[in-house]
């Protein structure tokens, strides 16, 4: 995979292969997650200046060594 949609997919697969297919979890639990995301997202942004759609991976690294 490469690519600005790297993010999306692994998140899809995530949610559709993992949390759905093999662990069975409730609906309350993808929400969960879900809201996460999204949360995670909107940080994302507002630190970043980049759109939930052009996040990557790497943008996601830099979060995570960044000080705020």
């Amino acid at each position: 995979m490469s690519g600005a949609n790297d993010l999306a997919v692994l998140i899809e697969r995530w949610f559709t292969d993992r949390l759905m297919q093999h662990r069975g979890v409730s609906s309350n639990t993808i929400a969960s997650y879900r809201d996460t995301f999204r949360l995670l997202f909107a940080f994302a942004q507002t630190h970043l200046g980049r759109s939930p759609s052009q996040l990557t991976l790497r943008d996601l690294d830099a979060l995570s060594s960044a000080h705020f």
